[in-house]
């Protein structure tokens, strides 16, 4: 007999109507509050609510392909797989440069991988066995969890088939500067508090990110150094 989907909303204390709109729509909402507020407490919540024997994360800015949870639970099969993720892309790749670059960085190999991002098909008793996202972290919780994943011998796969689009609403310079940094403070923390389960290309960015930041500022300082000879 077919079950119906189970559907859970995590709203992290929205105010612009979310929860009643999923409410309405039939998904069951839990209201992800109070201090320390993070992505990986909301998936946690999610995950913990559900009885099925497979679990599909989704972030709150994308769109689910409906043909994806069909195409990854095949690929699913497999006892060793532990998690399947395909393409995800943005919804307006021609809006502005910063959605075009974007949508360039959501390109990666097909077939095993390190990790997966925010919108994953991922077994269940596998998310019981590593105890989840690990709430004390900012971000990089997916990466870190995945090695946890991997090191118990599950594998990860990225298959080549639409998953999501994804609308990153960025419009300047400021906003794409904020995004990179939160992306290089994930590199840090979870190299540096977790080097057994952070993945090994995580492990080279904090050491590329210090080598690009001398290089720059000796760069600057050439500069400044021959502007300041010039006006002399």
């Amino acid at each position: 007999s077919f079950s119906p989907p189970e559907i859970i909303y995590v709203d992290s204390a929205s105010v612009d109507g979310s929860s009643e709109i999923a409410r309405r729509l039939g998904a069951k909402v839990i209201i992800s509050n109070g201090p320390g507020l993070n992505a990986a407490k909301g998936r946690n919540a999610g995950w913990r609510a559900v009885s099925s024997e497979d679990v599909l994360f989704l972030d709150g800015d994308t769109v689910l392909d409906p043909g994806f949870a069909e195409k990854a639970k095949g690929a699913l099969r497999a006892p060793e797989v532990a998690a399947v993720w395909g393409n995800r892309r943005e919804m307006f790749p021609r809006k502005n440069f910063f959605h075009r670059v974007c949508d360039l960085d959501w390109t990666y190999p097909y077939g095993e991988s390190e990790y997966f991002g925010g919108d994953v098909l991922i077994r269940r008793k596998v998310l019981e066995e590593v105890g989840g996202y690990d709430e004390s972290l900012k971000a990089g919780e997916e990466p870190e969890m995945c090695g946890r994943i991997r090191a118990k011998g599950y594998k990860i796969f990225h298959i080549d088939v639409p998953m999501t689009l994804h609308d990153i609403r960025m419009n300047s310079w400021r906003e794409y500067w904020r995004r990179a940094m939160r992306s290089g403070y994930a590199y840090a923390e979870v190299t540096s508090r977790f080097p057994q389960s952070a993945p090994p290309s995580w492990k080279r960015k904090p050491r590329h990110n210090i080598c690009k930041a001398f290089l720059f500022a000796g760069l600057l300082l050439t500069g400044t150094g021959g502007l300041f000879c010039y006006q002399s």
